[in-house]
């Protein structure tokens, strides 16, 4: 068991920095109308993702890898290739970054974007959508059920592994609404401290996780 959390830990926290949606629930929490709905329901799109790609990923992952076999090749293909694509993903931020403005405040755009999905299901569905664009998240969430697919531990021990995978991922999208439900006066500072912060450096925190990751699942392919 201390084996198999060794590789999804370091998977689940790589997961876990998503800047852009962050960003845009922060975005949603710091809005006039109901906030903390709209919050819940953009996160609630946000899992219902997570949740299909659980069953999928474990699906896939236990029919196409040997249990307990890290020098399978079709196990080191699959890392191999979800480090290769995160790698493409780094150098496609950095391109992007070159394209548009690196540091821009908050504008009347950004309030606009924010007031587009005003409604609890528009909300949700934008979840949906941010989610199934978060790849560099999906690309490490991916490699994290198929480690413990191929665990040869028992089910149980594979059952509290995916929970605490699924725990770890949505931490930072279900935080800020739990400090602002707790509260809520002083959570607006922070909250919007911590959007800017995260709108500053969104592009450097997706290039550090995707090139850190993406290396390490290289490697991992390489050495078997």
């Amino acid at each position: 068991m201390g084996d198999l959390l060794s590789k999804v830990i370091p998977l689940a926290i790589g997961a876990a920095f998503s800047p852009t949606v962050l960003a845009v629930e922060l975005l949603i929490l710091a809005s006039p109308k109901r906030a903390v709905a709209r919050a819940v329901a953009f996160v609630s799109g946000v899992m219902l993702i997570l949740v299909g790609l659980t069953v999928v990923g474990l699906m896939v992952t236990n029919h196409g890898t040997g249990a307990g076999s890290s020098a399978n090749p079709v196990t080191r293909a699959i890392d191999g290739t979800l480090g290769f694509l995160l790698l493409v993903l780094a150098l496609h931020s950095v391109a992007r970054a070159f394209t548009t403005d690196r540091v821009r405040p908050r504008s009347a755009d950004d309030e606009d974007h924010s007031s587009r999905f005003t409604s609890l299901p528009a909300s949700f569905l934008f979840g949906i959508v941010m989610m199934l664009s978060n790849f560099s998240t999906i690309l490490l969430y991916l490699p994290a059920l198929r480690a413990v697919s191929a665990a040869p531990v028992a089910r149980a021990d594979q059952a509290v592994a995916v929970v605490l995978l699924f725990a770890i991922t949505v931490t930072p999208i279900v935080l800020p609404i739990v400090f602002r439900l707790v509260v809520p006066g002083p959570s607006s500072r922070w909250l919007d401290s911590l959007h800017q912060l995260v709108t500053r450096y969104q592009t450097q925190i997706a290039v550090v996780v995707e090139v850190v990751f993406g290396v390490y699942l290289v490697v991992k392919a390489i050495r078997g």
